[in-house]
């Protein structure tokens, strides 16, 4: 697949994360190509689709023929490396991937092919930022060992490792030598604190940086805005100011920002994947023989009632969805917005249903 075809394939399940997939299909496609610096860093904040974006990765893999050996996807935080006390363990990392292979393959499964799978995997590392080697000012040593741990990893070295293989219905334990540096390492973070960072950066009396402005009628009256966003200000240094080791860094191809989610996009995530908010809804009725649809207007409405949640992204979505929902999967027969059609019901979301949802619980009491 060209980094093209990649990068359609996932968009299907990634909506609004156009800069970001194209630099994920790249990677992938070097990933498969056996070419090096392929890794990634994402920023951005939750729910802005960092986890969606390994999922339909491995999706990809599981799907398509080209990615045979390429299918065993591990999703972990990153502060799981260190045990409670601190000490840098590898241990469960190799064990999770171990199990990933052997799930994918089968009990069959050789040593050979389980280190195969294992060696050409793709790691996808969340909260990424929790091992920054700086909290609140002071050094982490914590964070520090674990970015040196990973850094020999993603560097790549050749590890021993005891598989544990069945033959005849009898287990046993064989070596196999893994290099990781042909593995795929996709690290994600909110760096909540970057934002801040960065714009008291840019907005310091020394940086000489002229914030762009826009003109919004707002209160009746006409005014002139300035406007800030990390994606356009931000530097790769501004990591380092965070607290991750240069060294580090180094080994990712880019550091990529997830654009935050408007009204628009919230819109079209609500009901346009497979597994989106309204499209489980759906089913859940349809099981009860009610037929559930919504109206443009109501979408929206939910849409930017979740837009006003920036910092939760998408899952504001389900947290706006789910308090309107709530009452008809309780007792959807009992409701009169749940009218007879046909064999069956029908149940549509319309804005006045949204719009009482949203009242507070002393108005709907008057």
């Amino acid at each position: 697949m060209t980094p093209v075809e990649i990068f359609k394939f996932l968009e299907k399940d990634v909506l609004g994360q156009k800069e970001v997939l194209q630099f994920v299909a790249v990677a992938i496609y070097k990933h498969l190509q056996g070419e090096p610096f392929g890794n990634l860093m994402m920023i951005g904040n939750s729910g802005t689709g960092k986890t969606t974006v390994m999922r339909a990765m491995e999706k990809l893999y599981m799907g398509h023929p080209d990615f045979e050996k390429y299918r065993a996807v591990i999703v972990m935080n990153a502060n799981t490396f260190a045990t409670e006390e601190g000490i840098i363990d590898l241990g469960t990392f190799y064990l999770r991937l171990e199990e990933r292979a052997k799930r994918i393959l089968g009990p069959d499964a050789t040593a050979q092919q389980i280190g195969s799978y294992m060696e050409h995997a793709t790691i996808c590392l969340d909260e990424i930022d929790k091992c920054s080697g700086s909290v609140g000012g002071k050094p982490y040593v914590t964070g520090i060992n674990i970015q040196q741990a990973l850094l020999t990893l993603i560097e790549g070295q050749e590890v021993d490792h005891m598989v544990t293989v069945t033959k005849g219905g009898v287990s046993s334990r064989e070596p196999v030598t893994l290099h990781t540096g042909k593995m795929l390492f996709l690290c994600a973070g909110a760096f909540e604190t970057l934002y801040d960072q960065v714009y008291k950066r840019v907005t310091s009396p020394t940086s000489r940086v002229k914030l762009p402005t826009e003109t919004v009628y707002f209160d009746g009256e006409v005014q002139i805005r300035e406007f800030f966003t990390l994606r356009h200000h931000f530097r790769q240094e501004d990591l380092f100011d965070f607290g991750m080791q240069p060294q580090f860094l180094s080994r990712f191809d880019n550091s990529i920002i997830l654009e935050d989610l408007d009204g628009d996009l919230l819109k079209r995530i609500l009901v346009e994947p497979d597994d989106a908010v309204f499209r489980t809804s759906q089913n859940f009725f349809k099981n009860m023989g009610i037929r559930l649809d919504i109206t443009d207007g109501a979408a929206r409405k939910i849409a930017e009632e979740a837009a006003r949640h920036s910092r939760i992204g998408a899952r504001a979505l389900k947290a706006v969805y789910g308090k309107m929902i709530k009452p008809f999967e309780y007792d959807p027969y009992g409701n009169a917005d749940v009218i007879r059609e046909g064999d069956g019901y029908r149940l549509t979301i319309n804005e006045e249903i949204v719009n009482r949802s949203l009242k507070p619980a002393y108005e709907q009491l008057t």
